[in-house]
């Protein structure tokens, strides 16, 4: 469930501009006006997130030991993994304000962007998004709440699934899918 959160809260606020700065307030406020939209929402996570780029870090040193095909079905499951635990909390961004409060360049094309998401009867949180531009467009690769970092946190669950002794991609996906 804490998983679940991490991920919902992560994914309904994917829109970033093409650089950290002033716009990125901007565009993460007029994606926080879809998060309860149930298509609208999703096609935000969509767009702003590169998913195959995190399905791809999520395998981690498995991802060089599958075929291109079982790395497409692992992206198809951690795609509809994020889609429905994003739909799962959903209605707990309606009436989130999502405030940028700084960004800082890693690299020219790796951008760290601080944000401060407040929801009614909640204590304020701060979440991080991983942000790297690719092909001209700037993309989320991995979001930060409670100390956590949604990637990294699935590439150690998805590691402990397949260190298993006679472990297989479908056993990665399996997890995925329950």
């Amino acid at each position: 469930m804490f998983r679940a959160l991490i991920a919902s809260t992560a994914l309904g606020l994917m829109a970033l501009p093409a650089f950290a700065g002033p716009e990125a307030e901007a565009v993460i406020e007029g994606a926080a006006k879809h998060i309860s939209d149930p298509q609208k929402g999703r096609e935000t996570l969509r767009q702003s997130m590169d998913l195959d780029t995190v399905a791809n870090f999520t395998l981690g040193k498995y991802a060089r030991r599958v075929t291109d095909q079982e790395r497409s079905r692992f992206a198809d499951a951690f795609e509809t993994y994020l889609l429905s635990s994003f739909e799962d909390q959903r209605e707990k961004f309606r009436d989130a304000e999502i405030t940028v409060t700084g960004s800082k360049d890693r690299t020219p094309t790796d951008s760290i962007v601080v944000t401060r998401v407040v929801r009614p009867g909640e204590a304020p949180q701060t979440v991080r998004w991983r942000v790297i531009e690719k092909n001209g467009d700037w993309r989320v690769v991995d979001v930060e709440v409670l100390g956590l970092w949604l990637a990294i946190e699935q590439r150690a669950q998805i590691a402990a699934i397949m260190d298993r002794p006679r472990a297989t991609i479908d056993d990665a996906i399996d997890a995925l899918n329950s």
